[in-house]
């Protein structure tokens, strides 16, 4: 019985101490995971329908993945403020999602939805309906736009 009495105290000091160790309470359920994704994906847009590409690259992770519809892939922050530097130049543009998803972790959700667009063309104003699918995710507490996709709603002209 020479062993007992240590390992009794070692236990009964480890269960003192995770006693008195504060611990976090639940997580956020997922409709407020839903609601912060949500507030982010209306700050990022509101600031795409006032084309102020700089406030909206904020809410990109650095390494975002974008698959844009009729152009090749490409990756990172300086990358996206590029494409909305060159993208045609812009009359209107909305989106409204449809859905946003949170992953029972808490850690990723994507969204998808409907977006409009009226380009400015040398032909007068061109409108265009599609759709996009984001996937967010939670770095430091903050939610990033980590890939995104949209393409055309338009039949391929030809």
């Amino acid at each position: 019985m020479k062993g007992f009495l240590p390992c009794t105290t070692l236990l009964s000091a480890i269960v003192l101490l995770q006693a008195c160790t504060p611990t976090e309470g639940p997580g956020p359920t997922l409709d407020e995971i839903e609601a912060e994704v949500r507030a982010r994906s209306e700050a990022v847009v509101a600031a795409e329908m006032a084309f102020d590409w700089d406030a909206a690259i904020p809410f990109f992770a650095p390494d975002v993945v974008v698959q844009p519809a009729n152009a090749p892939q490409y990756q990172g922050r300086e990358a996206q403020l590029e494409a909305y530097r060159t993208f045609p130049p812009m009359l209107e543009f909305e989106s409204t999602p449809t859905a946003i998803i949170p992953s029972a972790s808490g850690e990723m959700a994507y969204e998808y939805g409907v977006n409009h667009f009226v380009f400015e063309t040398p032909d007068g104003p061109m409108e265009d309906s599609g759709k996009y699918l984001v996937v967010w995710t939670k770095t430091d507490g903050e939610w990033f736009v980590a890939a995104l996709t949209f393409s055309s709603d338009a039949l391929p002209q030809g």
